[in-house]
C-alpha cells in the first residue's frame, strides 16, 4: 500500500477511535534540521517540498502544500502510543523561537507555507495564536529572553528548554570531472574546507578536486541552528588563517555572503540547501546530514571523517548547563559565550531551561555537529500531559533514527525528563 494512503487510513482510524473526542493536536515548528527524525520523509515527496507535516488536517495556506507525518517517525510513534497528534512546520530555528516567544507579528496561526522559492513562513498554521512547542538548533539567548518578557510571558510565565537529539551536518557536493563524470570521493582537509567557505578557493582544482568547474556556493538565507553549528565550526577552525572573519551566528551572511564567492545561489532550510546543490553543477553547501543522505547526494569527508559512520555526537552529562543561555559572541574568536539566566532575570532561573555547552559541539569524532532543542512553556499549556509525552518520545523513545542523528547520553535524557515532569504544567 502506498505510504500516503496508509497515512490517510491511519488518520481516519485516529479520528474514529474512542479517544478521538479528547485527542489533542500539538502545534509546533521551528528548526528544519530535526524534521526527518521528527516527522519522517513524507514532506520530501511533494514538489515543492512541504514545510508543514500534519495528521490533524491543518493546511499550509491557500496555494501551498502540506504532507502527512511519516510512518515510523518519532511523531508517528507518539501518535500511535497516545492517540494524540503533533503537527510541525519547518520555519527555521530563528522563526520558530520568535513564534514561541511572542515576537510581534509572529503568531502560530500564520501560514506555514512551503518551500516555494522566495516564500517564507508566517507561522505554524495553528488554530491559535500561541503554539504548543518549538524546535531550535540554537539555544535561547539573552535577546530571546527579552522577547519573551515582552511577549508570551504574560500568559505562559516561564520557558522550558531541553536538549532533544544530537545531529551531524554534512557538506553536500555536486561536482563532475572534466569528462562529465560525477565525483563522489571528495575528501577535504580542514584548511580546504576553510578555503572553500571563505571564498579563497574559486575552482575545484584549488582544493585538489579534479574538476575545473567554478565552485558554486549555496548560501543559506534563513536564520538557522544548522548555520549556528556550522559557523561555530568555521570560527573554531578557520579564523586562524582568515582573522576574525567567521562569527558564530544563525545568519550565515554575518560572516560571508553571495558576493564573496566566484558563483553562488541562495536557499532556505536544510531541504532547500540540498535541493539547490542537486540542481547546480559545481556546487557545495552545508545541511543536516540526514537530508543529504535522504536525497542521495554525494558529500565531502573532512580529514577522512565520514558523517555516515561517525560513532558519537560527543555529548556527555557534564556538558549539560542548567539555567544558562547564549551570551554575546567573543569578538576575539568568533565563538559563542554562555550567560547565567539569573543574571538576566533571577525569577526565570527555576531549573527549567538547560543547554548543552556549545563548545562540546566541537569535540566529536566528526567535526560539524549540532544539538536540537525542544522548547515550550511552564504554565497554562493547552495539554501539559500531551506535551510531556511528546518531549519524552523525542528524547528517550525507541523509534529508529535516520542516519546522522543520535539520542543523547542516558544521563542527559534523565535530567531532561526530570525537567519535563517538573516544569511543563
Amino acid at each position: 500500500m502506498n505510504a500516503m494512503i496508509k497515512k490517510a487510513a491511519l488518520a481516519a482510524a485516529i479520528a474514529s477511535a474512542p479517544f478521538a473526542a479528547s485527542a489533542t493536536d500539538l502545534v509546533g515548528g521551528g528548526a528544519s534540521l530535526p524534521a526527518l527524525a521528527y516527522v519522517g520523509a513524507d514532506f520530501t515527496l511533494t514538489s515543492p517540498q512541504a514545510r508543514l507535516s500534519t495528521n490533524a488536517g491543518l493546511t499550509a495556506g491557500a496555494g501551498y502544500l502540506e504532507s502527512f507525518v511519516g510512518i515510523g517517525s518519532i511523531f508517528d510513534e507518539y501518535e500511535l502510543s497516545t492517540g494524540n497528534t503533533a503537527s510541525y512546520c519547518q520555519t527555521g530555528s530563528g522563526t520558530g523561537r520568535r513564534v514561541l516567544l511572542g515576537a510581534p507579528g509572529w503568531p502560530a496561526s500564520g501560514d506555514c507555507r512551503d518551500y516555494t522559492t522566495g516564500v517564507t513562513p508566517a507561522g505554524f498554521s495553528g488554530l491559535n495564536a500561541l503554539p504548543d512547542f518549538a524546535g531550535s538548533d540554537a539555544p535561547l539567548n539573552a535577546s530571546d529572553i527579552a522577547t519573551f518578557q515582552n511577549g508570551n510571558q504574560a500568559t505562559r510565565d516561564n520557558l522550558v528548554q531541553v536538549p532533544a537529539l544530537g545531529a551531524l551536518i554534512g557538506l553536500p557536493v555536486n561536482v563532475e570531472d572534466n569528462f562529465g563524470n560525477p565525483i563522489t570521493n571528495v575528501n577535504l582537509t580542514t584548511e580546504q574546507v576553510c578555503d572553500i567557505f571563505s571564498g579563497d578557493a574559486q575552482v575545484w582544482t584549488d582544493v585538489g578536486v579534479s574538476s575545473s568547474d567554478p565552485i558554486t556556493m549555496v548560501v543559506r538565507t534563513d536564520e538557522s541552528g544548522t548555520v549556528f553549528a556550522t559557523t561555530q565550526y568555521f570560527a573554531a577552525n578557520c579564523n586562524v588563517n582568515y582573522g576574525d572573519a567567521f562569527v558564530t551566528s544563525e545568519d550565515f551572511t554575518d560572516s560571508y555572503g553571495p558576493s564573496d564567492y566566484n558563483s553562488s545561489v541562495t536557499a532556505s532550510g536544510n531541504g532547500g540547501v540540498v535541493a539547490a546543490v542537486a540542481a547546480n553543477s559545481g556546487s557545495i553547501g552545508f545541511a543536516n546530514f540526514a537530508n543529504v543522505d535522504e536525497a542521495g547526494l554525494a558529500y565531502a569527508l573532512i580529514e577522512g571523517h565520514d558523517p555516515a559512520t561517525a560513532s558519537s555526537v560527543g555529548y556527555a552529562t557534564g556538558d549539560l548547563l542548567p539555567d544558562t543561555v547564549l551570551g554575546a559572541v567573543d569578538p576575539s574568536t568568533g565563538l559563542p559565550t554562555t550567560q547565567s539566566l539569573a543574571s538576566i532575570d533571577p525569577a526565570l532561573a527555576e531549573g527549567c531551561l538547560t543547554v548543552i555547552n556549545p563548545a562540546a559541539q566541537l569535540e566529536g569524532d566528526y567535526p560539524i555537529a549540532a544539538v536540537t532543542n525542544l522548547l515550550t512553556y511552564t504554565d497554562n499549556n493547552v495539554d501539559p500531559a500531551a506535551t510531556r509525552d511528546l518531549f519524552k518520545e523525542v528524547i528517550s523513545g525507541s523509534s529508529a533514527l535516520p542516519v546522522g542523528f543520535a539520542r543523547l547520553a542516558s544521563g542527559i535524557q534523565t535530567a531532561s525528563e526530570n525537567i519535563i515532569d517538573t516544569c511543563i504544567n
